[in-house]
């Protein structure tokens, strides 16, 4: 069985700590499945096997 996580970059949240987020959440073994984008925001789609 999988489980899904969808995580936002934050308004004023930098690059930088965005990607430490993800980096920290694939190290828990979630893997991005997908993601949009727009001028503001991004969203990710993660996945992780239990």
């Amino acid at each position: 069985m999988d489980n899904y996580k969808f995580i936002k970059k934050g308004l004023f949240e930098s690059l930088n700590t965005f990607q430490e987020k993800l980096n920290a959440l694939a190290r828990e073994g979630w893997k991005v499945v997908n993601f949009v984008g727009d001028h503001s925001s991004i969203i990710v789609l993660l996945e992780r096997s239990k």
